[in-house]
């Protein structure tokens, strides 16, 4: 098992090595855009329903027309939106905010856990519908593993500390020849402040046979509710989850 220093990045020279992991590209190559030439849209990133299955889409679009919006997955299922924007010609409904000719709403798709989103479907009602794709979830290789990130949930230790775990969403492919074995402590996430957090000390061990993967829950305790997981870090590996993290403060609201 690898362990991490839970003390902040910036020290010892850290500094350039902080401002270096928080300025990579999003993996999830987030905002994404798409249009039919009278409406346009925006998504600007994806998070997890905190208190049970499906994902909350942050996306803005021009303000001229009412629509809908579907999600799709990778076994082309459609989901429709619980609270896709513009419900009436009069607008406001509580998750909007208007700026610029456009309107920004935070929609949310009761979707399975297991699902894999590839596009959105937006389909306005006085033009025609169009499509915004992204390639998939985030997702690194570095020699024998493949980390993918599906979303993550912050849960609040219920006492007066203003702490929780960040529980995130992976899935690991084992590329070797032998089988292997992971948990919690494995893993790390570096927040927007630059400060390292190490996962949970202590959980059951998950094994993965030869050329098989395994998606699991990682548990990362004692983070504030002011930071948000910019970098999950592995054996090695960097992953960008910028675009798909909210501080916990957010949540708890």
């Amino acid at each position: 098992m690898i362990g991490f220093d839970s003390g902040p990045v910036l020290r010892n020279g850290g500094i350039i090595f902080a401002l270096m992991v928080l300025l990579l590209p999003s993996a999830g190559a987030f905002p994404l855009h798409g249009g039919n030439g009278v409406v346009n849209a925006t998504v600007y990133g994806v998070m997890k329903y905190e208190y049970g299955d499906g994902i909350y889409v942050d996306i803005s679009a021009t303000d001229t027309d009412v629509y809908e919006v579907e999600a799709i997955d990778s076994d082309n299922n459609t989901y429709t939106g619980n609270s896709p924007p513009y419900r009436s010609e009069l607008h406001g409904y509580p998750t909007e905010t208007s700026s610029n000719g456009a309107i920004r709403d935070m929609i949310l798709f009761d979707i399975p856990k297991n699902a894999i989103i590839e596009r959105l479907r937006i389909i306005p009602s006085h033009s025609g519908p169009f499509y915004i794709n992204w390639t998939g979830v985030p997702k690194v290789t570095v020699d024998n593993e493949t980390l993918s990130f599906y979303g993550e949930t912050f849960e609040p230790n219920g006492m007066r500390w203003q702490q929780g775990n960040w529980n995130l969403d992976v899935n690991l492919m084992n590329n070797r020849n032998v089988n292997a074995e992971y948990n919690s402590s494995d893993f790390a996430i570096i927040d927007q402040f630059g400060w390292v957090y190490p996962g949970a000390k202590g959980d059951a061990l998950k094994a993965i046979k030869a050329g098989a993967s395994l998606r699991f829950t990682v548990s990362v305790p004692f983070v504030s509710e002011l930071s948000r997981p910019m970098i999950i870090l592995f054996k090695g590996m960097r992953l960008d989850v910028s675009a798909w993290s909210p501080c916990a403060s957010e949540l708890s609201q």
